[in-house]
């Protein structure tokens, strides 16, 4: 396994006040209530349709919440989460641009590279210590394994010693995902703007037994969670297909059989065996385990959805 990626900024939501964890158990589908310091949890944060506005991992720090997803939600989010707060003590704010990230396949991994980390990290738990007089947080967020690991830092320009001493691993392409592209979609998780966007329903995403509680209260959206989740089904899931073939398709690739669209590849990567792994929202007709079609001439294979 790699010793790490330079996967750069992220967003970062922060929730501040003696109700962040009100706010943040409002929104999400989680059960936020009593999640503490030292706590991690996977969740969706929803419109009032029920629409996913995104998916990420809720931490608890010592004084505040952060939610950290795939980048670039900031502008959209932050509103979102600022207009539900009318008389509870909680403050939003956007700390994206402050933090680089680096991505662990798991904790050992960590600690030969990461200034003062120490393993463990057990699952669904953060850390939050100093090293070289900046602050660093890392946290459990299975975005490739069951045991990856994310550890955010301030940027360089807010900790110069520390990025020295992380230098050869932040100077890589950030913008480069294929060194742990392929682990992300074996470990299927969806990213925000690629796998999914706005219109899709939770449940579409086929994760959630790891994100959804169904035993919490209110929260926005829960009307429709509920709804799908008495009818026991969906009209297309995000699923796991082995494609023949190491080429790559143009993304997000439109699945045309019969002169039907039947769904679309939205991430790619290649196997060391030669074939491609990839994530796809496909229609009821094809998604179920096993199924098999054509590619662009290519043999596709639905692998299925997490257990």
């Amino acid at each position: 396994m790699s010793t790490g990626y330079a996967i750069g900024g992220l967003t970062i939501i922060e929730i501040r006040g003696a109700d962040r964890n009100k706010i943040a158990n409002n929104l999400c589908t989680q059960d936020l209530r009593t999640l503490a310091e030292g706590q991690t949890a996977e969740t969706f944060v929803l419109d009032v349709k029920g629409r996913t506005l995104s998916h990420g991992v809720v931490c608890g720090w010592k004084d505040s919440l952060w939610f950290v997803s795939a980048p670039g939600q900031a502008e959209r989010l932050v509103p979102h989460f600022d207009r539900y707060i009318i008389r509870e003590d909680a403050v939003i704010a956007d700390r994206s641009a402050e933090f680089t990230a680096v991505l662990f396949s798991d904790a050992t991994s960590a600690t030969h590279i990461l200034p003062g980390f120490s393993d463990p990290l057990p699952t669904h738990s953060s850390v939050e210590y100093t090293c070289e007089g900046a602050t660093i947080r890392c946290l459990h967020a299975p975005w490739i394994g069951a045991e990856s690991l994310l550890a955010i830092l301030p940027t360089p320009a807010a900790s110069p010693s520390l990025s020295t001493g992380l230098q050869s691993l932040l100077s890589s392409d950030t913008a480069h995902r294929s060194g742990w592209e392929l682990q992300r979609i074996e470990a299927f998780w969806p990213w925000a703007g690629i796998d999914f966007d706005d219109k899709n329903l939770p449940q579409e995403l086929s994760i959630d037994k790891r994100t959804i509680s169904f035993k919490k209260g209110c929260y926005l959206g829960q009307e429709t969670v509920a709804r799908l989740d008495a009818l026991g089904q969906v009209q297309k899931r995000l699923v796991k297909l082995q494609i023949q073939g190491s080429d790559r398709l143009p993304l997000p690739y439109a699945m045309v059989l019969e002169g039907k669209e039947v769904g679309s590849i939205t991430s790619m990567a290649s196997m060391p065996e030669g074939d491609s792994m990839a994530l796809g929202m496909l229609r009821r007709s094809h998604f179920q385990p096993g199924t098999e079609f054509m590619v662009d001439g290519r043999v596709a294979t639905v692998m299925g959805m997490p257990g």
